[in-house]
């Protein structure tokens, strides 16, 4: 059986870029790869020494299973095992190093790191941006959009990068404004072709062919609106800086660790004080061991960011950041 594993891109890129930096190719110390545990709940981990203090290996998102491919008989893994993508070698299978795939997958903007696995081995690794089903897992990150559909209108509500649904994005409203765009949608019923039944069962949305969806809010108070005749886009809404983002916010499963906006670790910061000169004028700095960004208290300008861009460039070597 083949199996497509998607992990998040952001977080597989963490455990490799932490394996280029602690990890070397010196005679007996292992080459830099990422290491899959394929087993019913597959994670994906770096093998960087000493590994991350505080953040786990990336657990596989979603999982699809293909039961009509198969491998060669004679060629089956023992279950539950290990398999190891190397991310400075040339790859066969990408016809690059995986550290570059990687790398350049969040360049582009892509969400996914996707490994095809059957019983024989890797069968491909590839990044994407767009994963093309609503199935959202619980703790998917929203962002808040200015959502528009053809016909009704433009509306307030949160989408979520990754994930597509009939052709458009995914959305969600809160009430009130699932409120009026069941109004916008009685208003223009003999355009849109769509309508809303209300009843003891629920509200539904149904379409000229007849489909029906139910509007039902969750728990957490929003309504997911999707329909297969209904496309959605998004428009992200713009944001006011004030003034830099701090690089550091919190992080751990009780929120009482550092953890790096940048690069997404945590606990894996470097904090020194030291008396200002007067040329070096800060006096205590907090800096990334993985990204190498920073922050510190400036005597004359205050608490300062310095965020250094992230991932590196394909092709570029990993410092270790001190």
């Amino acid at each position: 059986m083949t199996r497509r594993l998607w992990f998040r891109l952001r977080a597989v890129l963490l455990h490799a870029e932490h394996a280029l930096i602690r990890t070397t190719n010196q005679p007996g110390r292992p080459a830099p790869a990422l290491i899959l545990h394929d087993n019913p709940h597959p994670v994906l981990g770096g093998n960087g020494t000493p590994p991350l203090h505080a953040t786990p290996p990336a657990g596989a998102v979603h999982i699809d299973e293909d039961p009509q491919f198969g491998a060669a008989p004679g060629t089956t893994r023992p279950p539950g095992s290990l398999l190891r993508l190397p991310l400075r070698a040339r790859s066969p299978l990408t016809g690059e190093p995986l550290r570059d795939v990687l790398r350049r997958g969040a360049h582009a903007g892509h969400v996914w790191c996707i490994i095809d696995v059957d019983p024989a081995g890797l069968l491909a690794i590839t990044t994407c941006a767009i994963r093309d089903c609503g199935d959202v897992p619980h703790g998917a990150a929203w962002r808040a959009a200015q959502l528009t559909a053809a016909g009704l209108g433009s509306y307030p509500g949160q989408t979520c990068p990754g994930y597509r649904e009939h052709g458009g994005v995914v959305a969600r409203f809160l009430p009130a404004v699932v409120t009026r765009l069941i109004a916008d949608i009685r208003g223009s019923h003999t355009t849109t072709g769509f309508s809303v039944e209300t009843g003891s069962a629920g509200t539904w949305l149904v379409g000229a062919l007849g489909d029906r969806t139910e509007l039902r809010t969750g728990a957490a108070g929003w309504c997911r609106v999707s329909h297969p005749e209904l496309t959605w886009t998004a428009e992200p809404l713009p944001v006011r800086a004030t003034e830099p983002e701090a690089v550091f916010g919190s992080g751990g499963p009780h929120g009482n660790l550092d953890r790096c906006r940048i690069c997404g670790a945590v606990d894996e910061t470097r904090s020194s004080e030291h008396p200002p000169t007067a040329v070096y004028r800060y006096d205590r700095t907090t800096r990334c061991t993985v990204c190498g960004s920073w922050e510190g208290s400036h005597l004359d300008l205050g608490w300062q960011s310095h965020p250094r861009p992230w991932p590196p460039q394909p092709g570029a070597e990993s410092q270790p950041r001190c």
